[in-house]
């Protein structure tokens, strides 16, 4: 099934029908991509994704070929060809040899309901290294074999274990832990960073919340009182249990955090 939700996608800026699109693109080259939220026809933190993508590009030793205006046209087209003013928007920076693609297009997205915002989700643990993890990167093996688990132990998300024996973050999210009303959270260095988890680290830097940024080991994992992810579809989203590790999911500090970021998202969207 393909990943192309709607009735047109864009290619190299050109309206196409969803029917001719080609998941098996993926599976060869170099996949640049950030997945963005549209929320009244606003594309949600643009400015950062695009700054996340040429940091990307930069890491694989590449360039991006269009510009942020030219980026923010072709999402006003998008929505426009499909009459779509929410949801999640892709974009994909395609590099194979010679051959460069830009594609646009809606993904079939998922937001948390208000039970699972109220008691949390529940997570496993799988032993995974990122190659490049700074870059965002489609990783179709990873990306399988996580949602694979994800299906078959009926969870919300996999959290990946590198090779040092750290937990860094989601398949498809940031992670955060809570002892002693800190913050903890992997370093920069071993996780992608995140656009709501940069805002969550600005957030509690605003609300005077210290923030340690460590190596988090598996071991360590007993220690915490709360942990959440965050995520463009996700915000902050608590977690009610690691494998059989179980967490407080009202936690005030998350409550707090959580507030604040609605409040950045509705100053952007003004």
């Amino acid at each position: 099934m393909s990943e192309c939700f709607h009735y047109i996608f864009l290619k190299n800026e050109k309206a196409k029908p969803a029917k001719d699109f080609n998941d098996k693109i993926f599976l060869r080259g170099i996949s640049l991509y950030e997945v963005i939220r549209v929320v009244s026809g606003r594309a949600l933190f643009l400015e950062s994704h695009f700054q996340r993508l040429t940091n990307s590009a930069a890491c694989l030793e590449q360039n991006l070929w269009l510009s942020l205006n030219q980026i923010k046209e072709s999402i006003s087209n998008l929505i426009a060809l499909n009459d779509s003013q929410n949801g999640n928007i892709k974009l994909v920076f395609h590099i194979d040899g010679e051959n460069e693609t830009f594609l646009a297009y809606f993904i079939q997205h998922y937001y948390p309901s208000e039970d699972q915002y109220k008691n949390g989700v529940r997570t496993l643990v799988h032993q995974a290294d990122r190659p490049k993890p700074n870059a965002k990167v489609y990783n179709h093996s990873l990306r399988s074999t996580t949602n694979d688990l994800i299906k078959e132990a009926e969870i919300f998300e996999v959290l990946l274990l590198n090779s040092m024996g750290n937990i860094t973050e989601g398949s498809r999210s940031n992670l955060f832990f809570i002892k002693n009303n800190e913050l903890h959270t992997a370093l920069d260095t071993d996780v992608l960073h995140g656009i709501i988890r940069s805002k969550v680290i600005e957030a509690a830097e605003e609300l005077k919340i210290p923030i340690q940024k460590h190596s988090i080991q598996y071991d360590d994992l007993p220690s915490f009182e709360a942990a959440f992810l965050t995520g463009t579809s996700l915000q902050i989203l608590p977690i009610k249990r690691i494998n059989s590790i179980s967490y407080s999911s009202s936690h005030e500090i998350i409550g707090r955090l959580s507030e604040v970021l609605r409040t950045k998202i509705s100053e952007y969207l003004k």
